[in-house]
C-alpha cells in the first residue's frame, strides 16, 4: 500500500474526519472497559473540536494521504507551564491528548510521523517533557510509544471492588 502521509495543522473542515477517527478510539477504550467509558456518538462534538482549535497552546495535527486527501491519523497536545508551584518543580511539560491513526493504516509511520511532529513541537516550544496517558489494555500502543523512546513515570492502579 502507497502510504505517502503529509502532516499539516487540523482546520474546521477536517471536523468529519477527526471525529471518526476519535469515535473509533473510544469505541476501542469502551470494549475494553466498559467499566470507565460510556458509548457516545459522537465522541468529540463539533464545537468542542472547535474550540480545541481555538485555544490558546492547543495544537492539532492532521496525517492525510498526500495523494488521497484521505484523513488517517490525528494528534493534538497541550502545553502546560508549572512555576512556582508548592509541591512541584518549575517545568514545561507539552501534553499529548489524542494520538490515533486509522485502523487500516497502521504499520506504515503515521502514528511515527505524528509522533515526531509532537516531537519537534515540544522542542519548539522549549518544553521539559512530553507526557501522555495510554492504558494498560493498549499494548500496541504502549509498545509504539516505548519504540518512539518513551518511559513509564508512574502507574495508576486499581482494585475491583
Amino acid at each position: 500500500m502507497n502510504n505517502a502521509v503529509q502532516i499539516r495543522k487540523a482546520q474546521l473542515a477536517d471536523y468529519t474526519g477527526v471525529s471518526r477517527l476519535l469515535d473509533d478510539l473510544h469505541e476501542m477504550h469502551v470494549q475494553a472497559r466498559p467499566d470507565i467509558y460510556k458509548p457516545l456518538q459522537p465522541r468529540l462534538g463539533e464545537q468542542e473540536y472547535t474550540d480545541w482549535l481555538s485555544m490558546e497552546q492547543r495544537y492539532c495535527y492532521i496525517a492525510e494521504h498526500a495523494e488521497t486527501r484521505e484523513l488517517i491519523g490525528f494528534s493534538s497536545a497541550q502545553l502546560s507551564v508549572i512555576r512556582e508551584h508548592s509541591l512541584f518543580a518549575d517545568r514545561k511539560m507539552l501534553y499529548i491528548h489524542e494520538l490515533v491513526v486509522d485502523s487500516t493504516h497502521r504499520g506504515y509511520g503515521t502514528g511515527k510521523r505524528l509522533m515526531q511532529t509532537m516531537l519537534e513541537l515540544g522542542r519548539e516550544l522549549k518544553a521539559d517533557h512530553l507526557e501522555l496517558t495510554v492504558s494498560t489494555f493498549n499494548s500496541h500502543a504502549q509498545s509504539f510509544y516505548e519504540q518512539m523512546g518513551l518511559k513509564v513515570r508512574s502507574s495508576r492502579m486499581e482494585y475491583e471492588l
